[in-house]
């Protein structure tokens, strides 16, 4: 029965398939008035196939294989069709962004993958003072009970999370040196970049230790441990775990806003991929910096979404 009810639905989708690739790929792009029937056609290919293909996503008796192969499919019709209406200059294109001509020329790829490591400096130190910065600034909220305290805490992180980092590392950068205080680029970066994400961190933190029931805060005062003495030994070890999805992903974000330090003349990635194109008059070497972004990345978001699904659910 089940053979009955799923065999005709891919037969017809794949005559659909064919059908509407043919159409897209052999058909010439009309012109003029007839340029809304050719429209109307287009558009008719995709109605029809996923008129078919819907019903069989939805099909818990189809296999997944015959599913991916119709994703797969779908896919290819949305490429023929962007390729049949773009009136695009593919060999122009595949000049300016495609053109690896250019980072084989001697010492081009160096200098991106010293970019790279620049990128990486600037993460790690970032990190980790943002990282200290944020436990100081949630323990300090959750264990002293001073008002005005707080509310300096509270501006901080505010502040911080609604300006745009951009604009601090500007003026950052231009206003310092006239207050006394001289930062080299990367310093500045490193400072700007760890305030930022110490006020999102904060916040995370905060989250983690709240989330802990009191009564084990009360419970370790009763044996005589002071309240530093309980949030180290009992608070802030259960609400790591808690907390580490979240500050898994804030690291991926920290790791992104390193691009923004280009701004200051660091010479990260984003900084030398700029350089290099206004050298070569190509932007070839912007695309080789985005490689090495996701070359860094991907892993971080595929570790996180381990986390993520690891994490208990209540």
């Amino acid at each position: 029965m089940t053979g009955t009810l799923t065999q005709p639905r891919p037969i017809l989708l794949a005559l659909m398939f064919f059908a509407g690739l043919g159409y897209l790929l052999a058909t010439p792009v009309t012109t003029g008035v007839a340029i809304w029937m050719d429209v109307a056609a287009t558009v008719g290919v995709f109605v029809l196939f996923l008129l078919l293909f819907v019903p069989l996503q939805i099909d818990r008796r189809a296999p997944d294989w015959l599913k991916n192969l119709s994703a797969l499919a779908l896919f290819v019709l949305l490429a023929a069709a962007f390729f049949r209406w773009a009136n695009a200059d593919w060999g122009r294109l595949g000049h300016l962004f495609f053109n690896f001509e250019v980072m084989s020329r001697p010492g081009v790829m160096m200098r991106m993958l010293s970019g790279l490591w620049i990128a990486l400096q600037v993460f790690l130190f970032s990190l980790v003072l943002a990282t200290l910065l944020g436990i100081f600034m949630a323990v300090v909220r959750s264990i002293v009970n001073d008002a005005f305290l707080n509310f300096f805490i509270d501006a901080y992180v505010d502040v911080f999370r609604a300006v745009p980092p951009i604009v601090l590392l500007l003026v950052t950068y231009s206003a310092l040196p006239y207050s006394g205080i001289v930062l080299s680029p990367f310093a500045t970066g490193v400072v700007v970049l760890a305030l930022v994400e110490g006020a999102y961190l904060t916040e995370v933190f905060r989250a983690g230790i709240e989330a802990i029931n009191r009564n084990q805060v009360l419970s370790a005062r009763s044996i005589g441990l002071s309240a530093w003495q309980a949030m180290r030994l009992v608070v802030l070890p259960q609400s790591a775990r808690i907390v580490l999805p979240d500050y898994s992903n804030r690291l991926i974000g920290l790791m992104k806003r390193t691009a923004e330090c280009s701004v200051i003349a660091i010479a990260e990635i984003l900084k030398v991929a700029q350089d290099l194109q206004s050298q070569f008059v190509n932007a070839t070497p912007l695309i080789v910096g985005a490689l090495l972004y996701m070359a860094v990345l991907f892993p971080m978001t595929r570790i996180v979404s381990r986390i993520e699904r690891s994490r208990p659910r209540n």
